[in-house]
């Protein structure tokens, strides 16, 4: 979904290192933006992940 607010892709900063889908939950974090590409394929057939982030939305309200 792409909206106003989406990061232009200079705004995007590579998280170093790949990743596997399953280990996304861990890096990704709540009110941020990501862009995620493929990035070929580990030895064991296991397709990897780079993983691209913008800094925290600043309008966004967190409920409490």
């Amino acid at each position: 979904m792409i909206s106003k607010t989406d990061p232009s892709p200079e705004d995007l900063k590579r998280i170093p290192g790949l990743y596997r889908r399953w280990e996304l939950n861990e890096v990704c974090e709540a009110n941020r933006n990501y862009q995620i590409e493929d990035a070929g394929v580990h030895a064991d057939g296991t397709p990897l992940l780079a993983i691209y982030v913008s800094e925290p939305a600043a309008d966004v309200c967190e409920a409490t």
